[in-house]
């Protein structure tokens, strides 16, 4: 019976061992970058090496260390070559605008006050009963005011051609 036993257990080892599944078959994008390796690895180019340049019976040519002129002039041209790449130059010319824009908006604003500060001398110069105070302080004033108006006016149109020239 124990010989049964043992042939039995010897039947069941056999079966419970799996055998591995087959392997899934190649694309052909897989099989041609396998070849295209083994081509690669098996190049017959053969790397040149300083003894092979010895016995190479063409002249070496061989260039001399650069003169203090010449670093001179190549370090003055490397200077004026512009190395800002394209984002820079496009942020550089964006922030401009805005300044500029800024520039313009304070100026327009300083306009804006400057006619209303007019328009109150004005009007207090009219409101007035004492004919010296009109002639005295209050056309001193509206005649100061009116020189800053036209300051302002000048450096608003200034502004607004500098925005132009960058739009």
């Amino acid at each position: 019976m124990s010989f049964v036993i043992a042939l039995l257990l010897l039947l069941a080892q056999e079966t419970t061992t799996t055998i591995a599944p087959p392997k899934p078959p190649q694309s052909d994008l897989v099989r041609a970058a396998h070849a295209a390796k083994a081509k690669k690895i098996a190049s017959k180019k053969k790397p040149i090496t300083n003894a092979d340049l010895k016995k190479a019976k063409s002249k070496l040519l061989t260039f001399e260390p650069a003169t203090a002129t010449d670093t001179t002039t190549s370090t003055s041209t490397a200077a004026a070559t512009d190395t800002k790449g394209p984002y820079a130059k496009e942020d550089e010319r964006y922030r401009a605008r805005k300044e500029a824009e800024g520039r313009v908006n304070a100026a327009a604003a300083k306009v804006g006050d400057l006619e209303k500060e007019l328009d109150r001398v004005e009007q207090s110069y009219y409101n007035t009963n004492d004919p010296t105070e009109r002639d005295t302080v209050i056309a001193k004033r509206f005649a100061q005011t009116k020189k800053q108006l036209e300051d302002a006016r000048k450096e608003l149109a200034d502004a607004r051609d500098a925005l132009a020239a960058l739009k």
